[in-house]
């Protein structure tokens, strides 16, 4: 199993997105310090997200690019993108300051928009994780067809994502197993929220249930 942190991401909407370009590489080279493979940096909502009215982060989506960079030379470096929101510009863009993964929001209802993202991450070789937003409105064997959909889009990892933090470790469990039943060679990921208190619990269940992508903040 490998850890992805996302406080430079995620963890922005606590302080309105308002990480500087030096807080984002001391974080980062401290990450990698620790050996972290992975680290999400930028907007919370995603690339394209502070000029598209969802708050305006300290620094641009490039700065923070450069930020990481800059600083970066075994860890990989990635961000969030939220199809409609992050557009195919915002893609080559982040190619041109050579990000290695990109996460990619997506609202199952909406999954058909979302597959040309899928593909131009690939076309652009980034590490591509499929995060399936608010995953628990979809029951666990549904969820699983669209993982394997995902998977067979070119997608690294498919992320089991509990958005409200109101998942229970048992669920996790029945969400892994569907998937490993549909195909074995499915990455899995795990995005936990606190709410509950159950972050850590759940998790550590995802571990012990082989996914391969837990994150961490």
């Amino acid at each position: 199993m490998k850890i992805l942190d996302c406080t430079l991401r995620d963890g922005s909407y606590a302080i309105n997105f308002q990480f500087s370009k030096n807080q984002t590489s001391k974080i980062c080279y401290d990450l990698e310090s620790c050996k972290v493979p992975f680290i999400e940096i930028g907007h919370g909502v995603g690339l394209g997200a502070s000029q598209n009215g969802y708050g305006k982060a300290m620094e641009s989506d490039e700065t923070y690019m450069i930020a990481a960079n800059e600083v970066l030379s075994t860890s990989k470096w990635g961000m969030f993108s939220i199809p409609g929101i992050s557009k195919s510009d915002d893609y080559l863009k982040a190619s041109d300051y050579n990000m290695q993964f990109i996460r990619i929001g997506i609202d199952p209802n909406n999954f058909d928009q979302s597959k040309k993202f899928i593909t131009l991450a690939k076309k652009l070789n980034f590490y591509t994780c499929v995060n399936f937003m608010k995953s628990y409105n979809i029951n666990p064997k549904k969820f699983s067809e669209f993982a394997l959909e995902a998977h067979k889009l070119g997608g690294d990892v498919v992320y089991i994502v509990d958005s409200a933090g109101s998942m229970l470790p048992d669920q996790i469990s029945k969400y892994i197993n569907e998937i490993k039943n549909k195909s074995d060679k499915i990455k899995i990921g795990f995005h936990g929220h606190d709410n509950l208190g159950l972050a850590t619990a759940n998790s550590l269940k995802a571990f012990e249930m082989g996914a391969d992508i837990v994150d961490a903040s």
